[in-house]
C-alpha cells in the first residue's frame, strides 16, 4: 500500500471537516447569536486598534495587487488574442509559398481549405525515397 503523502486528502470528507460540521449543526439559535456577537466585537477591536494610516496602507496594497493582477490577466489575454489573429491571417493568405520553413507544431494546417496534405506513394528510381506524386 502507497504511503499517503503529507496533505493529499483534499476532500470534504476530512475528519476535522466532518467534526466541526457535527459541532455546527449542534448548536443551538442562542449559540450562533452569542458566536456571531463575539465575532463582531473582536472584528470591532482589530479594527480600533489599527490606525487609520495602517488601514489606508493596506487598501492601498491591496488595490496595487488587484491592479497588477488585473493587468497581468489583461495582457495575457490580449497575447494570446494576437496569436490567434496572427494564425487566422496566416490561414486567410493565398500564399502558403515557403509555409513549410515557418512550420508551427500548434498550428492545424490540415484543418484549412487550401491546404492538401497527401500520401507519399512515388519511389524514387535511384535511391528509393518515396515521394509525393507532384
Amino acid at each position: 500500500m502507497t504511503k499517503r503523502r503529507k496533505g493529499a486528502n483534499l476532500s470534504r470528507r476530512t475528519t476535522n471537516s466532518t467534526v466541526m460540521r457535527d459541532i455546527r449543526a449542534r448548536r443551538s439559535g442562542e449559540q450562533i447569536q452569542q458566536n456571531n456577537t463575539d465575532v463582531r466585537a473582536s472584528m470591532a477591536q482589530l479594527r480600533e486598534s489599527l490606525s487609520q494610516e495602517a488601514r489606508d496602507e493596506r487598501n492601498q496594497q491591496r488595490q496595487l495587487e488587484r491592479r497588477e493582477t488585473r493587468r497581468f490577466i489583461v495582457n495575457r489575454r490580449r497575447g494570446i488574442d494576437q496569436q490567434r489573429q496572427q494564425l487566422l491571417r496566416a490561414f486567410t493568405s493565398d500564399s502558403f509559398l515557403r509555409l513549410a520553413f515557418q512550420y508551427e507544431p500548434d498550428v492545424e494546417y490540415y484543418a484549412h481549405s487550401k491546404v492538401v496534405i497527401g500520401s507519399l506513394d512515388k519511389e524514387c528510381p535511384h535511391c528509393h525515397a518515396l515521394k509525393f506524386k507532384n
